[in-house]
């Protein structure tokens, strides 16, 4: 029977009660086999202090498997928090590195107090495996945050634990600790500049100094978060420490814009603003020539955000740099401005050999251009490049349609059907382009439309004219029936008129009355509308009709002209003079034009001149010349038609 004492004999571990059979075993000479034994023996869940104890004591041990099985047990035991903290300061480095490891696992900022010793230790493992651990801890207290699992308090030990630093010398190794401030301070900002505001002068030029320090590291996200901060003091301190900053940071302006561009929309635009309002934009402004071409982006969102045609000097420098993306960004930014009119510096883009540019230098033009630019850019229709080619059609089609647009009143019918004709040519489908004009809630956008449809193809035209003859608007109605005016055909003009010449608007129903034909009508129905709208109380509808029914010879109703033409009413007489220069049986009635002619009522004189340049004799129209400085344009623009057309004499009219 053997002696159960005996050392060659195995040892009892179902007597686990005795920890010093289990230390013995682990730490004495009974061999690897025994040693695994006892790993065993401790790995069932709740072992005592002293079985984690002796864990902990073993991950020193040279068998790196041995090492690897503690740390499997240790991983899913829970530790004792004071024999953590015994065993912080145990002199096996090991275990040192060890304890701290299990610390982070905790996910409690409060320990951070307690690793920041770490950083001191005088083995290089422990260092390492400390700040690893913090980077660690911050992590998952980022995942806890998300969660709703993480006290302000822990919080705020972790920032005062590393606030200290900034109070101890530079030389220690705990100074080292500040980088992790950067990365505590998102997890509750308020605090975090809360406690940032009580730091005395030297502690906090410390902290900006490791700002600079840590750039690359992402300190710079936190400073501009800080100029988020509703609080003036926090402002205040951060920007005149940045201004200096960003003025010394050369090539390194990188990291300070990296911060800027990982910002929300919303914080973009306010940090945008205060920049701006401290004058750091301008800094910015000064080291662009340091800048990568995606950093640059960033200053022109910034620009862009606070106005950029604001600062104009320095967009048109950014235009000198050898960068096309600037280049198209600058072009873009110019074009936009709603207060900066043509800048002559683009004209020598239109030479330059990127695409790019001279397609982006196009759209600038098609914007603030006029009728000047088309002779500048009449060359690049010759481009071997389609797209160029492309964008100077459009260019010179937007420029030209926006000047129509702009002075279309200002034109006569002549000029202004010339001028769509050019159009059309250039872009066939420019009547359904311009169709938004006939659905605008403005009356004189739907008038123009309708003039416009002039020059289109009278099958392509009537729908339209059809359309807006039934339009609210009574201008938008006449100017729809004087589009009738464009069927050669008499009876469909009528048939197209008639449901007009009840309109409750006088100027349709006179619109509606110049429709019916100039030859005698066999419509018995016609003859009696025109007769009935002689009878009209407005002078207009009144005169149309007049000269239609002394057109088809119907001479009795000359007396109502002879009371239009001795009226004493201007635009009465007016309308008069009109009856009588367009009707043809009415040569007898040429001396009331030659004496209205002298009238003192310029729109007298006008009807007058017309009249006399439609029916007047050769001498009546040689009169005509002192007419040529009539006070009044209109009065010297129908003298000049009435000569031009019956004696080919053409004269400039002021």
């Amino acid at each position: 029977m053997k002696n159960p004492f005996s050392r060659q004999d195995d040892l009892p571990f179902s007597l686990t009660g005795k920890p010093d059979r289990i230390s013995q075993t682990l730490f004495g000479k009974y061999g690897e086999e025994k040693r695994w034994e006892a790993l065993d023996a401790i790995s069932a869940p709740g072992q005592s202090k002293w079985h984690q104890r002796l864990l902990l004591w073993m991950l020193a041990s040279e068998n790196p498997d041995m090492r690897d099985r503690c740390w499997e047990i240790l991983d899913h035991s829970k530790v004792d928090f004071e024999i953590l903290m015994t065993e912080l300061s145990c002199p096996m480095w090991q275990v040192r590195v060890g304890v701290i490891r299990l610390l982070a696992k905790s996910g409690r900022l409060d320990i951070v107090r307690y690793l920041v010793a770490g950083i001191e230790d005088y083995h290089q493992n422990v260092v390492d495996e400390t700040k690893a651990s913090l980077i660690t801890l911050v992590k998952n207290a980022i995942n806890r945050r998300s969660r709703g699992e993480l006290p302000r308090e822990e919080v705020e030990d972790a920032l005062t634990a590393l606030f200290q630093p900034l109070y101890a010398s530079k030389r220690s190794p705990k100074y080292q600790a500040i980088q992790f401030l950067f990365k505590v301070a998102p997890l509750d900002e308020d605090l975090f500049w809360e406690m940032y505001l009580n730091l005395e002068l030297p502690q906090y030029t410390a902290f900006h100094e490791e700002l600079v320090r840590y750039q690359a590291e992402g300190s710079l996200d936190v400073l501009y978060h800080g100029l988020l901060q509703q609080n003036e003091a926090i402002v205040q301190r951060l920007t005149g420490f940045l201004s200096m900053a960003v003025r010394n940071s050369g090539d390194n302006v990188t990291h300070h814009l990296n911060a800027i561009r990982k910002l929300s929309k919303d914080e973009f635009v306010k940090i945008a603003f205060v920049l701006q309002h401290y004058r750091i934009l301008v800094e910015f402004q000064g080291l662009i020539k340091h800048m990568a071409p995606s950093d640059r982006i960033v200053l022109f969102d910034l620009l862009e955000a606070v106005g950029a045609e604001q600062n104009l000097a320095f967009l048109l420098r950014c235009l000198q740099l050898d960068d096309s993306r600037i280049r198209i960004r600058v072009l873009k930014i110019l074009g936009e401005s709603e207060t900066l009119g043509l800048r002559h510096e683009v004209f020598e883009f239109l030479t330059d050999t990127d695409e790019q540019v001279l397609l982006a230098t196009l759209r600038y033009l098609q914007k603030k251009g006029d009728l000047s630019i088309l002779e500048k850019i009449s060359h690049l229709t010759r481009s071997k490049k389609k797209k160029v080619r492309q964008g100077v059609v459009t260019t010179m089609f937007k420029i030209v349609k926006d000047m129509m647009l702009k002075d279309f009143d200002s034109f006569g019918d002549q000029k202004r059907n010339k001028i769509l004709r050019w159009l059309l040519k250039m872009k066939p489908n420019f009547f359904q382009e311009m169709s938004y004009l006939s659905e605008s809630p403005v009356e004189q956008d739907r008038i123009r439309y309708l003039k416009m449809l002039e020059a289109e193809d009278l099958s392509g035209a009537m729908a339209e004219y059809r359309r807006l003859s039934k339009d609210n608007s009574a201008k938008v109605r006449a100017t729809s029936v004087k589009g009738f005016g464009r069927m050669k055909d008499p009876d469909t003009r009528f048939r197209l008129a008639k449901t007009h010449f009840k309109d409750a608007d006088p100027r349709v129903r006179a619109n509606a009355v110049e429709l019916l034909t100039d030859e005698k009508p066999e419509d018995p129905e016609m003859i009696e509308m025109a007769k009935s709208a002689a009878k009209s109380k407005d002078r207009r509808e009144r005169a149309n009709a007049l000269a239609k029914l002394l057109n088809w010879g119907f001479a009795e109703y000359e007396d109502s002209l002879m009371k239009m033409l001795n009226n004493e009413d201007e635009w009465e007489k007016s309308s008069g003079l009109w009856v009588v220069g367009v009707t043809k049986n009415t040569s007898h009635l040429t001396d009331y034009l030659r004496d209205a002619a002298n009238d003192k009522r310029s729109h007298v004189r006008e009807m007058a001149v017309r009249g006399i340049g439609l029916k007047g004799s050769e001498e009546d129209l040689r009169a005509l010349m002192p007419f040529l400085q009539d006070p009044d344009r209109n009065v010297r623009v129908a003298a000049q038609k009435a000569l031009r057309s019956r004696l080919n004499l053409s004269f400039e009219i002021a």
